[in-house]
Formats: structure tokens, C-alpha cells, sequence
């Protein structure tokens, strides 16, 4: 197999490694998420289960796997998806920094095994990945219904 991504084989190693160790990383990436942007957790009001976000998590560990390998759909995948999340109301700055999510949580899980070669494997990955991000046509602002629905989530959240 060609991969497209010069080493692949440290991200998938890392990934391995974090899949052996953590049964479900979803809740680690998310809690990452929030500490950093506290306002889309309201976004996930319906996700009481955490399914959708495990959802979310497996198709980002898919196009990462994708992306650094033959590169079939995750680069197309991936402009497709911030447009996609722009409609919900997700900054693509804020949908950007997800992958950054993960490094991070790999990292943090893997502690010492973590590697000077795994951390630039991550970052020039995070480097690649930002440029096809900054490539995906911008929608334009969130149509007004979903900021309106926004801003009810957030007022239920924020009382409980």
C-alpha cells in the first residue's frame, strides 16, 4: 500500500497504542474539547448517551487513517465535513482544532511511550491537515434558525 503521509506508520502505531490502553477515548478527546471551547457542549444536548460523539470520534480516527494512507476520501471528506459543521453552527477554527483534540489525547494517554518521533509525526500531520481545512469553500454565516437554537441550548445548559 502507497501511504500519503511520510509517517504514517508513527500515527498509526500512536493510535494502536491509545486503542490498547483506552477501551473508548471519546470521552477523553470531548473533555478536551470543552475545556477549551465550554460553549459546544450545548451543542450536544441530544447525545445523552454519548453516541453521537463516539460516532463523530470513529469517523475521525477513519479519515485520519485515510488521510495518512491511500487517501481514497478523507481529503474530500474532511472540506466536505467543515462545511457541514458551519451549518451547525461550528466555527471551522473550532472544528480545525479537533484533530489537535486527538493528538492531544493520544499524547496525555500514552505518557511516557509518547515519542519525540510520534510528536512530529502528529504535528506535521496537524500542519497537512490544517491546509485542506483552510481549502474548503466557506458557507457563509449559520442560518439565523440555528443560531437561535443555539442560544436555547446554551440557556439549558448553562440552568441544568
Amino acid at each position: 500500500m502507497t501511504t500519503a503521509f511520510d509517517r504514517a506508520d508513527l500515527i498509526e502505531a500512536s493510535l494502536e497504542m491509545l486503542a490498547d490502553r483506552v477501551a473508548d477515548p471519546t470521552p477523553l478527546v470531548y473533555e478536551k474539547l470543552f475545556a477549551d471551547y465550554p460553549t459546544y457542549r450545548a451543542h450536544f444536548w441530544r447525545d445523552t448517551n454519548g453516541a453521537v460523539k463516539g460516532e463523530m470520534l470513529s469517523r475521525v480516527f477513519a479519515a485520519i487513517l485515510d488521510f495518512i494512507g491511500e487517501r481514497r476520501y478523507a481529503d474530500h471528506m474532511i472540506r466536505c465535513e467543515i462545511v457541514t459543521h458551519e451549518g451547525y453552527d461550528v466555527d471551522r477554527e473550532v472544528f480545525g482544532t479537533f484533530f489537535g483534540h486527538v493528538a492531544a489525547t493520544v499524547r496525555d494517554v500514552l505518557g511516557e511511550d509518547w515519542t519525540e518521533e510520534m510528536a512530529d509525526a502528529w504535528r506535521d500531520l496537524l500542519v497537512e491537515l490544517d491546509a485542506y481545512l483552510k481549502s474548503a469553500p466557506q458557507l457563509g454565516p449559520a442560518p439565523p434558525f440555528a443560531a437561535k437554537l443555539r442560544h436555547e441550548f446554551e440557556e439549558k445548559f448553562a440552568t441544568g
